[in-house]
Formats: structure tokens, C-alpha cells, sequence
């Protein structure tokens, strides 16, 4: 699976690389006969376990701020938060990227740091937990991934800023909470829909921090010009959830 996309040129950097190779996608899956296809798959309670080839898309695009981040402050940990962790495949290769400090080829360095799984279904949540327990474990043991119950709207404050979040779940517009726990350089990766109608995943990068930068400074409000939008293709993704 990961030779294909590498072949593809979808995924590309050494880091991403090794750390898809790493988490094994037969753990993540309901059906294991399918676990290596290209394509969405159904993992109970009205969620999907993305297409390894979004995935990658995703990947590619969150690595330069990550990495940018390592380099400005190399001996700060990095922050990662996965909104709709869903069955915790994406969390566990996130994971597997800052379990250590890691070095391509090309002597780029990446920093460890902390990755945080959240899901406003109970029943994800411990599965994702119990997936990631499979054979990637020790991530869970070492304090490099949490997975918790929170309403992906809200995102988790306790763990911001963060220099990547990717929101797994179509969203019908930008949340506010989850922008303002971005830190500056930071970039989230998410897509914007109605349910059933037409969505598009963008890039949202933080540019500066004139307003609310959660884990600093809340006194501001929030302020669209700290951040930059782009829109990267067109998908299809079940619904952001909000909590009862």
C-alpha cells in the first residue's frame, strides 16, 4: 500500500514514509481483507476510516509546518491534534512521527512531541484505543498519544497551541475553537460542507496572532486575518458531530 502511493509520487517524504510503514492499517480496519485498499471503509457508528491515499495528501501537508517548528525551536516539543480520531490509524502514524527526534536523508530534523486523538463518540474512542494497542502500544504507555471523549467543534485546549490538527470530519463551516488553538505557523488540514453536498478540503494556516491564541493569550476574540485558506481539492466526508 505505501509503495503504491509512494510510486504515485502522493506521498513522498522519507518521514511520512517510514512512519506509514510503521502503523500497520490491518489493525485500523474492520474487515482485514480490505485493509490495504485504496478507499474509505466503514468502521461502525456512522463513521469511515479515510482512503490511504487521503491520507497521504494529508501527510504531505501537514509535515513542512512540523518541520519548520523543529527547526525554530529544536528543543520544543511539537503539538499534533487529530479531530475525529475514529478508529486511531491517523493518530498512531502521527504518533509514530514524533516518538522521537527523527532525521531524513537530507538532514532535516524532525522534533518528538505529543499527538491527541479526540472523538465525540464513546464507543470510537475506545476503539481507537484498543486498536492503537494492537501493536502500537507502546505510544499509549510512553505519553506520546492520548485519546479522549471531546466534541471536535471544541477541539482540546488543554494541549494547545498546536502546530498541526487535521479534522478527519467535514465541518459546514471553519471552526472558531479549533483555529484559535492553532499556534502561528501552524496549519490544519480540514474539510468544509454541507453533509451530502459539495465539500472541499482546505489548508488553513495560521499567519500571525492578533487575536485568541488558546494556551497563551485568550483576551483578544477571535480574528479571521491571523489566518490564510486554501482550498486543495474536492471530498467527501461524513459530517463533524457536534456534542449533545
Amino acid at each position: 500500500m505505501v509503495n503504491k502511493l509512494a510510486s504515485a509520487g502522493i506521498v513522498k517524504s522519507p518521514i511520512n514514509i517510514e512512519a506509514l510503514v510503521k502503523v500497520d492499517r490491518k489493525n485500523y480496519v474492520n474487515n482485514r481483507d480490505y485493509a490495504y485498499e485504496d478507499s474509505p471503509q466503514s468502521i461502525g457508528y456512522g463513521a469511515t476510516i479515510s482512503a490511504p491515499h487521503m491520507h497521504a495528501h494529508v501527510l504531505e501537508d501537514l509535515l513542512p509546518p512540523l518541520l519548520k517548528a523543529s527547526a525554530d525551536h529544536p528543543d520544543k516539543k511539537l503539538r499534533i491534534l487529530d479531530v475525529g480520531s475514529g478508529s486511531g490509524y491517523l493518530t498512531a502514524v502521527f504518533g509514530r512521527m514524533v516518538d522521537n527526534k527523527t532525521k531524513t536523508r537530507e538532514g532535516h530534523a524532525l522534533n518528538a512531541g505529543n499527538v491527541y486523538g479526540i472523538d465525540v463518540i464513546p464507543q470510537l474512542v475506545e476503539l481507537s484505543k484498543n486498536n492503537i494497542r494492537r501493536e502500537d502500544g507502546d505510544l499509549i504507555d510512553n505519553g506520546v498519544v492520548q485519546v479522549m471523549l471531546r466534541d471536535g467543534w471544541k477541539g482540546y485546549p488543554e494541549g494547545a497551541p498546536y502546530n498541526a490538527i487535521h479534522v478527519g470530519a467535514a465541518a459546514e463551516a471553519f471552526p472558531k475553537d479549533l483555529m484559535s488553538q492553532m499556534a502561528v505557523g501552524g496549519v490544519m488540514m480540514i474539510p468544509i460542507g454541507p453533509d451530502g453536498g459539495m465539500q472541499f478540503l482546505y489548508k488553513v494556516e495560521r499567519v500571525c496572532a492578533e487575536g485568541d491564541l488558546v494556551g497563551v493569550d485568550t483576551s483578544k476574540g477571535f480574528r479571521e486575518d491571523d489566518f490564510k485558506a486554501d482550498r486543495v481539492l474536492g471530498v467527501r466526508y461524513v459530517p463533524l458531530v457536534k456534542a449533545d
